[in-house]
C-alpha cells in the first residue's frame, strides 16, 4: 500500500483548509465580531477532530466505507457509504463549479467555463494517476510557496499603512446571537467540519498517534490563519465593504500599494485561487473515486479517473449554473449535509462502536461464567 508521511499528511490538510477558507471572510454575519467567531469555531473545531480521529483510531487500517460496514454491517454500512460517496462527488461538482466561475469572472472573462474546468481535470486526473504518494510530494512544495504568498501579503497590505484596527470596535456590539448565529453551522463545519474527508487518507500515513497530532495542529495553525485573514480584511476594507465584497481577499491584494512600486498584484490571487480550488477540488474527487471503487470492488481506481470527471463537469453545469446561484443555496447546504454527515453520523457510529463493545464484552464474561459452571 502506499504510503504519505507525516509533513506529507500536514500539507494536504493545510492546503484543503486553505482552499476552503483564505478567500472569503468566513462568520462576517457577526459583522465586527466575526474574528471571535473565528476564534469558537478553532475551539469547537478541535472537537471535531478528536471525534473523529476517534473512530480512525478504532480501525486504522480502512477508510469511511470500512469503518461504516464494520461498525453497522454490510447491510446498513454498505448504503452509508454510497452516501459518503454522492457527498463527496456532490462537493466536488460544487468545488469545481465554484473556482471555475472564479477564475472566470476575475481573471478570465473570455475563456469559456467548461474549458477552465476541462484544464482543471486534466491536471486532476494526471496527479491522481500517479497516486497518493505523488499527491502528497506536490502538496509539500506548492504549500510551502502558498504560506510565503498568504504570509507576503498580510506584510504588504500592513506595510502600505491600509490598517485601521478602530474598524473592530465595539466588540459585542449587538449580542452573543449574531456570534451564535455564524458559529454554526456554517463556521464550526467550514472549514473544520471538511476534516472528515481525511477518513480517506488517514490510512496511507498508518500511524495513529501522528495522525492525530497531526491533524491538530494542522486545524489549529487553520484557526490562526483564518482568524489573522478576517482582522486584515475587516481592518483594512471596512465592515461594508467585506460584507458585499465576492472575494474580499482579492480586494485585499487590490489595496497593496508600496511607494507606488509595489502594486497591481492581482496574479498573486491567480495563483492562490488555482491552487486552493486545486486541492479542495482534489481532496473530494479523488475520495469519491477511493469509495467508489471499494463498493463496487474495482481493484485498480484509475478505471473511476475519467468517468466520474465527465460526470462531474456535466452535473456542475446543471447543478449549479453560476456563482450568485452556490452563494444562495449555501446554508441549505450546511444544513442537508454537514449537519447529519458531518456531526450526526460520526456521534452515533462512535456511540454504536462502544455499544457494541461493551455488549460483546458483557457476552464474553457470561459465556466464561458459563463455562466454569459447565466444569
Amino acid at each position: 500500500m502506499e504510503k504519505i508521511s507525516k509533513n506529507q499528511l500536514f500539507c494536504l490538510i493545510m492546503m484543503g483548509q486553505i482552499g476552503s477558507t483564505n478567500l472569503w471572510a468566513l462568520g462576517i454575519e457577526a459583522k465586527r465580531d466575526a474574528w471571535i467567531v473565528d476564534i469558537i469555531s478553532t475551539i469547537a473545531g478541535m472537537g471535531l477532530v478528536w471525534l473523529y480521529t476517534s473512530i480512525y483510531s478504532k480501525y486504522p487500517d480502512k477508510n469511511i466505507v470500512g469503518i461504516t460496514q464494520s461498525i453497522l454491517g454490510k447491510t446498513l454500512g454498505w448504503p452509508l457509504g454510497f452516501i459518503y460517496f454522492m457527498l463527496y462527488a456532490f462537493n466536488a461538482t460544487r468545488t469545481t463549479s465554484e473556482f471555475a466561475d472564479l477564475i472566470n469572472v476575475t481573471f478570465l472573462q473570455d475563456t469559456p467555463n467548461l474549458v477552465i474546468q476541462i484544464i482543471f481535470y486534466l491536471a486532476i486526473i494526471y496527479v491522481l494517476f500517479l497516486g497518493i504518494e505523488t499527491l502528497g510530494r506536490i502538496a509539500e512544495i506548492i504549500f510551502s510557496v502558498v504560506i510565503f504568498l498568504i504570509i507576503a501579503i498580510y506584510i504588504m497590505i500592513i506595510a502600505s499603512k491600509q490598517i485601521d484596527f478602530k474598524e473592530l470596535l465595539p466588540v459585542f456590539q449587538d449580542g452573543y446571537k449574531p456570534i451564535l448565529k455564524a458559529f454554526y453551522p456554517i463556521g464550526i463545519n467550514f472549514p473544520f467540519g471538511l476534516v472528515y474527508v481525511f477518513f480517506q487518507f488517514w490510512k496511507y500515513n498508518g500511524s495513529v498517534k501522528t495522525v492525530k497530532k497531526t491533524t491538530y495542529w494542522a486545524l489549529a495553525l487553520t484557526g490562526v490563519n483564518l482568524t489573522v485573514s478576517l482582522i486584515i480584511m475587516v481592518t483594512s476594507m471596512g465592515i461594508n465593504y467585506t460584507s458585499n465584497a465576492t472575494i474580499p481577499f482579492l480586494e485585499v491584494i487590490k489595496l497593496i500599494n508600496i511607494g507606488d512600486i509595489i502594486t497591481n498584484l492581482d496574479a498573486i490571487g491567480v495563483i492562490l485561487v488555482f491552487m486552493g480550488g486545486f486541492y479542495l477540488t482534489i481532496l473530494f474527487y479523488y475520495s469519491a473515486v477511493i469509495i467508489f471503487a471499494e463498493l463496487f470492488h474495482i481493484k485498480d481506481y484509475r478505471w473511476v479517473l475519467v468517468p466520474l470527471a465527465i460526470f462531474i463537469m456535466w452535473y456542475s453545469r446543471v447543478y449549479e449554473p453560476n456563482y450568485p446561484f452556490h452563494v444562495k443555496y449555501l446554508l441549505p447546504q450546511f444544513w442537508q449535509q454537514f449537519v447529519p454527515l458531518s456531526n450526526v453520523v460520526p456521534i452515533m457510529l462512535l456511540i454504536i462502536f462502544y455499544l457494541k463493545k461493551y455488549c460483546n464484552k458483557d457476552l464474553n464474561i457470561k459465556n466464561k461464567e458459563g463455562s466454569r459452571e459447565g466444569i
